[in-house]
């Protein structure tokens, strides 16, 4: 027997010298006129289907016999190359692509195209780029990432004018948002018209709606993946833009030319400015100073140490400002905004192992205070409220190219929450009140395995595993409730005690297999957890959100998500098509019973009620990322619905995110080199709205009586925006670019309700009547662009 497997060893050992030796290829994918890394670029063997793509940080790696090989390279929007490799030991490979506008003699831009959207296991992800979304016509100039996102199939604002995103039924506060992989708890200024991220700083965004992979988790409906640029490494460069409302400006310089670079984005509005000197210009008393501007920083540096070892710090830091006075006895002040902070080291073990280290924070704070004087007798009043969300994490991650049919990944996540859920104070004359709503920390840690799998040539495989466990320590009191949600007692733990602790396993898998060289069909399943929840009866979201955490009266939410999809190319993969199905339930959702108050409230939980929920769903989508005219079409009905105790009489009725109907078109037509049209239009089924059916009166008090939540609907909503670029001649002698962007948000001026409200008729006792608002009709805009 033991001679059978020395004899078996060493035909195995003999075959592999007589096949040939397996070498590996590896190195980093970028652009050859900044050398910015590129992510998802695509590296396969001419003739063949074996191939792989960049990760997040640009590095590839593809395990291969001895021999002689074409490798080829493609990333949307660079032109195609290809590189004649004689492999006979481990290399090194670094790859530089050129922008499809600048033409080199070694660059081959004819051949066959990849179909990576065929063949890749993305499915449920939108990818888009920020060149994408210069081009998407916007409101007031401020091109603004958060608004393209709610363009693509399953995606649907809070709120006409909110930053808050629904994902295929989720509530706004099951997204998790990342910049450079640090939590961003608040996207929003100025109460959501525009989002924290300056375009000029992002170099991509991905969107995943179905299975997220294994190394991430902590929300149930999405992952907003947002990746920095990393600045140019060739030469200084800069661009900006001054537009109606902001000017903004990034600068981007090598540290070592090729080694290391660095980039600053900065971003403010100055209508407070320009109406202030307005104001003093002219004297008069007649103009209204305008009492608010938001600012924001983006700077990442970066340097390569070596081939092997490369290091990042970047940092986002934005706040809004509102201060209101009226005369010398009302001062308002409100301020809130976000920081983040991420530290990584990049290191690559061999040419089969990378790794990441990364160590992160992230904080987003506000502050509420005001002073006023009441009556003759003059009584000054003030009042102060503030309140944080704080996250320190460390993280490591791994990349194994075990060999070209597995691609391993595994790693562990810890992160120290601090949420101090408000802090008031106040005083009337002397007399000083306030008191302090007690802080929640917590520990949230994970560890993950995942293996994509090619098992077949044409089926592939990706599945995972992620353990999540989440702790509350204390210093903290905890109210015991009864079953009514009453609070009838608490329970005080000391500081650093664990006093709850909460954890499970969360399976992620996905499958694709390939039909033909233009189709495929995928299937994935995800099981997600989150601990963290946003405590607000708002379905728009405001800077006063509060954000808690699972305790022993809170258990998590689960969600498990199912999906399918059919992909197919047309016209030499020109034009992409997909349809999806997908089904989600989710258990543990919380809501607020009628009328509950959570801000200020000592005692929330009480406000509290749980149940279940479900989202389903199709979403049909048709994508054409070539030639002159570029964009999408797509349709998608859903449905989200909830069943909570207490509301409802345990019936189920629609989320506030429920809206069935939702077509969307994007087109962006080059007409000439230098003339760029762009148009969107979009049609989404009104938001659910609790309307009141009937009123009951007595005495001179007139009460509503709504007959279920969420029963009634408000008009549907569809809006037309449309663009022009102009860019200016080119000029070789000239090291400058400059750009007008003429823009109409609404063009043919519908007037879409953005709020209803209820209000008694002044002329009729008994009359109610349902007043809407409209706040934007027809809003037209300029911006100048510029590069240097």
């Amino acid at each position: 027997m033991v001679r059978r497997y020395i004899l078996l060893f060493f035909l195995l050992f003999l075959s592999t010298g007589i096949f040939g030796q397996e070498y590996t290829i590896s190195g980093h994918v970028r652009d050859q006129s900044n050398g910015e890394v590129l992510i998802g670029a695509n590296i396969y063997l001419k003739g063949t289907t074996t191939g792989t793509t960049t990760n997040a940080y640009g590095f590839y790696s593809l395990t291969l016999t001895s021999g002689k090989y074409t490798v080829v390279c493609t990333y949307v929007g660079y032109s195609r190359k290809e590189i004649n490799l004689r492999l006979v030991g481990d290399t090194t490979l670094d790859i530089e692509l050129m922008p499809e506008t600048t033409e080199l003699k070694e660059v081959v831009v004819e051949g066959e195209k990849r179909n990576s959207n065929i063949v890749s296991m993305d499915m449920s992800l939108d990818k888009l780029t920020s060149e994408t979304i210069d081009k998407i016509p916007v409101l007031m100039g401020e091109v603004d990432m958060i608004k393209t996102l709610q363009l693509l199939p399953g995606v649907k604002s809070t709120g006409t004018l909110s930053s808050g995103i629904s994902v295929r039924g989720g509530g706004r506060d099951q997204n998790l948002m990342l910049l450079d992989e640090a939590t961003v708890y608040n996207a929003s200024h100025l109460g959501g018209i525009f989002s924290v991220f300056n375009n000029d700083a992002i170099k991509n965004v991905e969107l995943y709606k179905g299975k997220i992979p294994a190394r991430y988790g902590g929300r149930l409906s999405s992952l907003i993946d947002i990746r920095m640029k990393d600045g140019n490494m060739k030469e200084f460069a800069g661009e900006g833009g001054i537009g109606l409302i902001s000017s903004r400006l990034t600068l981007e310089s090598p540290i070592v030319k090729n080694k290391g670079s660095v980039i600053l984005s900065g971003r403010r509005t100055y209508m407070d400015g320009v109406i202030k000197m307005a104001k003093k210009v002219s004297g008069s008393d007649r103009i209204n100073e305008f009492p608010f501007h938001f600012y924001d920083l983006n700077a990442k540096a970066n340097y390569r140490l070596n081939r092997n070892n490369r290091v990042y710090l970047s940092g986002y830091f934005g706040r809004d400002v509102f201060s209101y006075s009226i005369g010398q006895t009302n001062n308002s002040n409100f301020n809130w905004g976000n920081y983040t902070t991420t530290a990584r080291w990049n290191h690559i073990f061999s040419q089969k192992l990378f790794s990441n280290f990364t160590v992160l924070a992230s904080n987003y704070d506000y502050l509420l205070n005001n002073e006023f004087t009441v009556g003759r007798e003059e009584k000054k009043y003030a009042f102060e409220y503030s309140a944080f969300v704080k996250d320190y994490t460390a993280k490591m991650d791994f990349t194994y190219y075990l060999n070209n049919s597995n691609t391993l990944r595994f790693g562990l996540k810890s992160t120290f929450h601090d949420f101090n859920v408000g802090d008031i104070t106040g005083r009337q004359d002397t007399l000083e009140f306030g008191f302090n709503l007690p802080d929640i920390q917590s520990i949230e840690s994970a560890l993950y395995l995942s293996n994509q799998q090619k098992i077949t040539e044409d089926l592939t495989v990706d599945y995972g595993l992620r353990y999540s466990i989440f702790q509350n320590i204390g210093k903290a009191t905890v109210n015991e409730l009864d079953d009514n949600y009453n609070v009838v007692g608490d329970t005080t733990y000391g500081r650093g005690e664990i006093y709850n602790t909460y954890h499970g396993l969360e399976p992620r898998i996905g499958l694709n297999y390939v039909l033909s060289d233009n189709q495929s069909v995928k299937a994935s399943y995800s099981r997600t957890r989150q601990y963290l929840l946003i405590a607000s009866n708002s379905n728009t979201g405001s800077p006063l959100d509060v954000w808690i955490s699972a305790n022993p009266n809170i258990e998590p939410q689960v969600g498990d998500q199912y999906s399918m999809g059919y992909f197919r190319n047309f016209l030499d993969n020109k034009i992409e098509t997909s349809m999806e199905v997908y089904y989600k339930n989710m258990q543990n959702q919380v809501a607020f019973k009628a009328f509950a108050q959570p801000q200020f409230n000592q005692d929330m939980e009480e406000e509290l009620r749980f149940g279940k929920g479900k989202a389903y769903g199709a979403e049909l989508m048709i994508r054409k990322n070539e030639g002159r005219l570029t964009g999408w079409l797509s349709y998608a009905y859903s449905r989200s619905m909830r069943k909570i105790n207490d509301i409802q009489e345990k019936n189920w009725y629609p989320s506030p995110y429920d809206r069935p109907h939702d077509l969307t078109l994007v087109a962006m037509y080059d007409l000439t080199p230098r003339i760029g049209l762009s148009a969107n239009w979009t049609f989404k089924t009104g938001r659910p709205l609790n309307a009141p059916s009937a009123r009951y009166e007595y005495g001179n008090l007139v009460l509503p009586h709504y007959p279920g939540r969420n029963h009634d609907r408000m008009p549907n909503y569809h809006r037309l925006d449309l663009g022009v670029t102009i860019k200016s001649k080119p000029d070789p002698e000239r090291n400058f670019e400059g750009e007008w962007v003429f823009s109409i948000y609404n063009a043919y001026a519908h007037k879409n309700a953005d709020a209803i409200y209820f209000t008694q008729d002044r002329k009729d006792f008994f009359e109610t009547r349902a007043m809407r608002t409209s706040y934007f009709t027809i809003f037209p805009s300029v911006t100048y662009n510029f590069k240097f």
